[in-house]
């Protein structure tokens, strides 16, 4: 009995030490394979690629990037309603009684029945519409009786064709102001003989034109801020949502350009020479033959275009804020990706969404360009990168083109209301600012 009593011990003993040392090493694997499977887990929703792109925290995120985008925009000179329109500027422009109690009389100058037509009717009587249906006051009527010229509150002369009313019927009390479109180029382009600025001189006391410094602001588009984000918790599949077109674009042709003046030299010379290394669809009178063509050019849409991943914005002048109906409209509200040949990279920067396009500038000849169109254009997420922006932001159409809605009358109405009342007048040197190519051209 004590032998066995003594060899049970051992056997149990023995039999201890070896449970024990099989749960350590139990436990050991299990630890290994916890710290594993939670690398592998970590690996998997926190991709690199995606890092860069897309965050948890889109509200902070969000907030972030809004208020860095303003920031480029602080040093901005601009008029109470510039400062509305441009600088997110969220304060209450107090209406003293007697602009809220009063209807402003504005005087479309000379070619009320030709302006209307794009800034009341968008090129179709049938689309008539009235011209403050959308804006923040309705206080004012427009006429285009010149009797009124010494008698309306403001006189829009749109200067294209130079020619100007008699100076010597105005009043201390009106506000004169200069329309104009298109860049300082192009300005008296409809003008037999164009005038000389010192003959403008001292009789205008607002500028009205695309320009974020002018005094009545008409850009042909806008970048805003959007309260929140439209999704959270973004992946490249939400993204895909929020691109127009997005399911009808397509790879075998990425870019396109319609384009019908091709009188200027510059932009057709390098289209040319990238179409011998991207294929290129050109619409308009510039295609050739002029088989290619897209019906009611700036009277109606043109659906052909929502099919190509990236637009050719190459606009008639490089001139300081000069972005057109081809960036807003062709490009962004049909889902495409700008390449920009107009105003500089920096300026861009400060106007558009954040990485939402590319520039000619930054490209040392149009076959690296067209080449790094290529590579965008074979992978969707790179191609979604462009788009990130569409969460946070929104652009906005405002030139009346293709069916959307003006706001240049909806402008000069507010500005009216929210603008200083302090008399200003535009001598040479500040007219040159808008008119001089030299000063804001390239």
């Amino acid at each position: 009995m004590w032998y066995l009593r003594v060899l049970f011990k051992k056997f149990v003993s023995f039999n201890t030490y070896f449970l024990l040392i099989v749960l350590c090493l139990c436990l050991l694997l299990i630890y290994k394979l916890n710290i594993n499977l939670k690398s592998a887990y970590m690996s998997e929703i926190h991709q690199p690629e995606l890092e860069s792109h897309f965050h948890s925290d889109d509200h902070s995120h969000h907030i972030d990037l809004v208020n860095n985008f303003y920031s480029r925009r602080k040093d901005w000179q601009t008029s109470n309603l510039g400062s509305l329109m441009f600088k997110n500027d969220t304060r209450d422009f107090e209406l003293t009684k007697d602009r809220e109690n009063r209807t402003y009389v504005i005087l479309i100058w000379r070619y009320w029945k030709w302006l209307q037509h794009r800034h009341v009717e968008n090129f179709g009587s049938k689309r008539k519409s009235d011209p403050l249906s959308a804006c923040s006051v309705h206080n004012c009527k427009f006429t285009g009786e010149d009797s009124k010229l010494s008698s309306a509150d403001a006189v829009i002369i749109h200067i294209q064709r130079g020619v100007f009313p008699n100076t010597t019927k105005r009043n201390a009390e009106q506000r004169w102001v200069f329309l104009s479109d298109e860049s300082p180029i192009h300005a008296f382009s409809m003008a037999s003989v164009p005038p000389k600025m010192s003959d403008l001189a001292n009789i205008f006391n607002w500028s009205m034109t695309y320009r974020s410094d002018s005094d009545v602001p008409v850009p042909y588009g806008r970048t805003v801020a959007l309260k929140k984000p439209i999704l959270s918790q973004i992946t490249y599949e939400h993204l895909k949502t929020l691109v127009p077109y997005w399911n009808d674009k397509s790879k075998d042709i990425l870019a396109t350009i319609l384009i019908s003046n091709c009188a200027v030299s510059r932009r057709m010379a390098y289209l040319k020479k990238m179409q011998e290394y991207l294929t290129v669809d050109v619409y308009g009178k510039c295609s050739e033959n002029h088989k290619e063509s897209c019906p009611g050019h700036f009277r109606s849409d043109c659906n052909l275009m929502s099919k190509y991943l990236f637009y050719l914005v190459f606009e008639n002048s490089l001139c300081e804020e000069y972005l057109t109906e081809k960036l807003f409209y062709h490009a962004y509200s049909k889902g495409a990706i700008p390449v920009i040949m107009g105003s500089t990279v920096d300026i861009c920067k400060k106007l558009l969404p954040p990485n939402s396009f590319l520039h000619v500038d930054n490209y040392k000849e149009p076959k690296e360009l067209a080449n790094h169109i290529l590579d965008i254009g074979k992978d969707d997420k790179t191609l979604l990168s462009y788009h990130e922006w569409r969460n946070d932001f929104e652009v906005l159409n405002e030139h009346g083109y293709f069916g959307s809605k003006s706001y240049h009358l909806c402008r000069i109405c507010e500005a009216l209301n929210y603008n200083d009342a302090k008399t200003k007048i535009y001598d040479e040197e500040n007219l040159r600012i808008f008119f001089d190519p030299e000063l804001s051209c390239r």
